[in-house]
């Protein structure tokens, strides 16, 4: 199975989606962000695991009902463990591979570029753009190109 790990602020919430006068402040997309992403899982079959704060105080069903809600359904098959926010994010992201045996290949998407010995599977967005076609691009290349976890 193809994972894109998936932060959200930064990468799905960006300048241009915090509208403080929006009624979804907070839960809104950056619709190109959203286009981008959904044009990926289209391109790779990957499924999303959130790697994201925003796991923290939230169920998968919530955070599936968040992104259903922006246009994309599913898709999310789980989260990364949280330690507190005591540890880099990579690390997360590597105790959750270190259970799951049907992981053939991966990226990251965050605007965090704190990923320890899985750095170079970080694909780095910026908070204000989001995913953009370059990063898009990029995605669909390392999940199609990649044949490991290595």
């Amino acid at each position: 199975m193809k994972i894109i790990f998936l932060d959200i602020d930064g990468v799905l919430v960006t300048t241009n989606s915090l509208i403080p006068s929006d009624k979804y402040f907070g839960n809104k997309f950056d619709p190109i962000s959203v286009r981008y992403l959904i044009d990926i899982l289209d391109a790779t079959d990957a499924k999303i695991v959130i790697s994201s704060s925003w796991r923290e105080g939230r169920t998968l069903v919530q955070l599936q009902s968040i992104f259903k809600a922006n246009g994309i359904d599913d898709c999310i098959i789980g989260l990364t463990p949280s330690f507190n926010g005591e540890t880099i994010r990579g690390k997360e992201i590597k105790a959750f591979l270190d259970t799951s045996r049907d992981v053939e290949c991966f990226v990251i998407i965050d605007d965090e570029e704190k990923m320890g010995e899985l750095e170079p599977f970080l694909v780095e967005t910026d908070f204000r753009t989001g995913i953009t076609e370059d990063i898009k691009n990029e995605v669909i290349r390392r999940l199609t190109m990649q044949t490991g976890l290595s």
